[in-house]
């Protein structure tokens, strides 16, 4: 695999050396004694930094799902830490790799769409879907130039139950492994079968930990939601698992004497093997740093944080359906309903996240305590812990 990405900070923790004894105090307590991290840490381009370099550029991020790519010539862009990067289905299989023309630097294709190959806006120099240079006008008399020895670089790359992951490190163990435990619960949902019904993009004024700390704790419901979640899915009765290496979920179930009208969208079509208590409710699921799943008995979100600065955040969603789903005659209705009410939701949680992240500049600001309905905050602290502290 070729390098993209080197970081400039030789010494990533210059800066942040009082946030590191801070996350440091809290190291190996229990759930019942926890606290957020400090607030400087969600605004901080110091420890922003130490983010990317240990965290970001180290680790697996999701950058989105095998059907955005259901057949050979399709592909999307996706830019991640400054990087622009490629991901594209061909023959062989899917793979990620740079979009950066190897001439003048000019990214050789935006957005999403199928093609043959592709060729730079700039001088038109062309690639094939493997990344292959095709072509390079008026370069007879370069001396020693052979197209056909340069290819895009690749970078890293697994897909695990249909979702594409991506790395920047050699080093890093492989995210299959990781996720072992976590795969039967995708299975159950059959994510690695489905299609896409619509996705949503919000740029976000606010850190990217506070997006995935809102998605993963109910206990907001009652204020944030109270016209939309919180008479069906009431956020007291929600409950955090023990999840795995790497991962963390909260169980949101529907109401004691809830219909399964008010869990289910008219117009889909439930997935098969589901359990009556699987029916009954909604897990959410983090893959750390960046991937939030929410897993609903007739559909599966998946969103992606990617993080730009230290207070602005790309949010980007895919819901999946089943092929049963998409071949329903009235399937384009269904989606606009779901995609209004999946807009109304969201601009709840990005409103009071951007007052959020204003506030916590304040000088009076400091860590607060946890309800045991927010022990993903927790889990998702531990894992920044294990990754920044030496």
């Amino acid at each position: 695999m070729t390098e993209l990405i080197s970081t400039d900070i030789t010494d990533p923790t210059q800066g942040v050396a009082h946030l590191i004894e801070a996350l440091r105090e809290d190291l190996g307590k229990d759930a019942e004694h926890s606290r957020t991290l400090p607030p400087q840490t969600y605004y901080s381009p110091a420890f922003f930094a130490l983010e990317q370099a240990k965290v970001f550029r180290a680790d697996w991020m999701c950058i989105g799902h095998v059907a955005q790519l259901a057949n050979v010539g399709d592909y999307f862009s996706i830019n991640i830490l400054g990087e622009p990067l490629l991901a594209v289905r061909s023959a062989e299989g899917i793979a990620v790799m740079s979009r950066v023309c190897l001439h003048r630097w000019m990214p050789i294709v935006e957005g999403a769409g199928n093609a043959r190959g592709f060729a730079c806006p700039f001088h038109h120099w062309s690639y094939g879907l493997d990344g292959q240079m095709l072509g390079a006008p008026s370069m007879e008399q370069a001396a020693g130039f052979d197209a056909k020895a340069l290819r895009l670089p690749r970078v890293r790359s697994e897909v695990v139950s249909g979702l594409i992951f991506i790395t920047f490190s050699d080093a890093v163990a492989s995210i299959g492994d990781r996720l072992h435990d976590l795969v039967p619960l995708l299975g159950k949902y059959h994510l690695a079968d489905l299609g896409v019904a619509f996705t949503l993009d919000y740029d976000c004024d606010f850190n990217w930990k506070i997006a995935a700390e809102t998605f993963m704790e109910c206990y907001h419901h009652s204020a944030v939601h109270r016209g939309t979640l919180e008479h069906s899915f009431p956020g007291r009765l929600s409950s955090i698992g023990e999840g795995g290496e790497g991962w963390s979920i909260c169980q949101q179930p529907l109401r004691a004497k809830g219909e399964l009208s008010e869990i289910l969208t008219p117009g889909l079509v439930p997935f098969e093997g589901l359990s009556e208590a699987d029916m009954r409710r909604i897990n959410l699921v983090q893959i750390f740093p960046n991937c939030l799943l929410g897993l609903d008995p007739d559909r599966v979100s998946v969103t992606t944080l990617l993080p730009i600065s230290a207070e602005l955040t790309v949010w980007h969603r895919v819901v999946l359906v089943s092929p049963a789903a998409m071949a329903q005659p009235d399937f384009a209705d269904t989606c606009a309903r779901m995609q209004a009410r999946g807009k109304t939701i969201a601009g709840e949680d990005v409103a009071v996240n951007g007052i959020q992240q204003r506030a916590l500049h304040s000088a009076y600001a400091g860590p607060g305590r946890l309800s045991h309905l927010e022990r993903t905050v927790w889990q998702q602290a531990n894992y920044l812990r294990s990754r920044l502290l030496d």
